[in-house]
């Protein structure tokens, strides 16, 4: 074999839009070095647990509001634009954080918190598959989502080992240097034409039932994550004692993992093609272990059962990845991104809500239980519908993709 063609089996991402997965590993580092230990600092702060979820998911349903709009927005002006106000109103966030104290304070950040966090998702995501071309999409889209997967793992673990010889508002002082320097990544980053379209036209995209059943298993596989985000640190910190670096090292560990995993299971759905296999088996390994993660007490025990936990995660975001692209035009992934995301946002903020509710009822713990249970029959219930209609022809008059990329 030629060693061009061999480069090219080793490394098939193109090198004009690397920017894009470190533009998601910043972001998600970022992000996370203030979430990962937010529970906490509410909790010091005096807030109660059911203004502690009311909290947390206000970063959720605020996304929500202008979620589709943005969307939109970002398939009519330049994307690139949008995607520096998000950084921008990420750096306002963190700097508002660091003087908080009361609820209320919390709250209205979390709506400014809300609206950078639907930006990235949406439109960061929106405006790479736009450059994308088809060829080995699997593989590609796996190593854009490998840089967020490794800004989980990085960021939780800085803000752990920095809360060692700080407190978290001066942890959250890194963490805006982080924001600054995201702020001149994304003007590096390859820009798409706006392209304008009828909002009749995104309606009909949407009317594919192919598209309804994607969107009501993202709802509902994504309550997990809002479980996770209002309990998991606590759990650690709370039930099981754990320092704040092991929490951070148990953030490491399964983000390296992902990290890893994300380019094999891309190029296993290259050569197989399967995304109904993909999502369905991840979803049944994510909802089991998702319950054991309760049953883990040392440090060992939840990395292990959290590493095959996301060994379910990630063909099932990398499943939610591929058919975004595959099912709706080009010229218009940015408000359908949105709306992809704002189901997973309005999943996100309703596991937030009812683990602050639950858990005085069953504890931090309990609510692993639960929320593993309810995805879990949830795949079984909706299994036949899954075969029945997701399959993976691409949209009709397919807009012709960038050279290149």
């Amino acid at each position: 074999m030629k060693s061009g063609s061999a480069a090219a089996v080793s490394f098939p991402f193109p090198v004009r839009l690397i920017t894009f997965p470190l533009c998601g590993f910043l972001y998600t580092a970022v992000l996370w070095m203030m979430f990962a230990f937010l529970p906490v600092h509410l909790k010091a702060q005096g807030l109660s647990d059911a203004m502690l979820g009311t909290v947390m998911g206000f970063y959720s349903i605020s996304a929500l509001v202008l979620m589709i709009p943005l969307g939109v927005l970002s398939d009519r002006v330049s994307p690139k634009k949008v995607l520096l106000a998000g950084a921008c109103l990420l750096f306002l966030h963190l700097a508002g954080l660091r003087t908080a104290r009361s609820g209320y304070a919390f709250l209205l950040l979390a709506v400014l918190g809300g609206l950078s966090w639907a930006i990235f998702q949406t439109v960061l995501q929106a405006l790479f598959l736009k450059v994308l071309s088809p060829a080995r999409r699997g593989v590609k889209i796996a190593v854009f989502q490998m840089g967020s997967y490794l800004g989980f793992g990085v960021g939780p673990l800085l803000a752990g080992t920095l809360w060692g010889d700080a407190d978290y508002v001066g942890m959250l002082g890194f963490a805006l240097g982080g924001a600054a320097v995201l702020i001149v990544l994304v003007l590096t980053l390859q820009d798409s034409d706006p392209i304008r379209f009828n909002l009749g036209d995104y309606r009909e995209d949407l009317r594919q039932p192919r598209a309804l059943a994607f969107l009501v298993v993202w709802l509902i596989y994504a309550t997990h994550f809002g479980v996770e985000q209002t309990s998991y640190t606590l759990l650690m910190r709370h039930d099981l004692g754990f320092s704040n670096a092991q929490v951070g090292w148990s953030f490491l560990a399964v983000g390296v993992w992902m990290a890893l995993m994300a380019p094999v299971t891309g190029r296993g759905f290259d050569v197989r093609q399967s995304v109904i296999r993909l999502l369905a088996l991840g979803l049944i390994v994510s909802s089991v272990f998702q319950v054991l993660t309760a049953f883990a007490r040392t440090l060992p025990e939840m990395i292990a059962v959290r590493l095959l936990h996301t060994t379910g995660d990630v063909p099932v975001i990398l499943a939610m990845g591929i058919m975004t692209a595959a099912f709706f035009p080009q010229g218009r992934l940015g408000g359908h991104s949105a709306v992809v995301y704002a189901v997973r946002t309005l999943g996100v903020f309703a596991g937030n809500y009812a683990a602050g509710w639950v858990v005085p009822l069953v504890g931090y713990q309990g609510t692993f239980v639960a929320s593993g249970t309810v995805v879990f029959l949830a795949t079984l219930a909706l299994l036949p519908w899954i075969k029945r209609v997701l399959h993976m022809s691409e949209p009709s008059a397919p807009e012709p993709a960038r050279p290149g990329a």
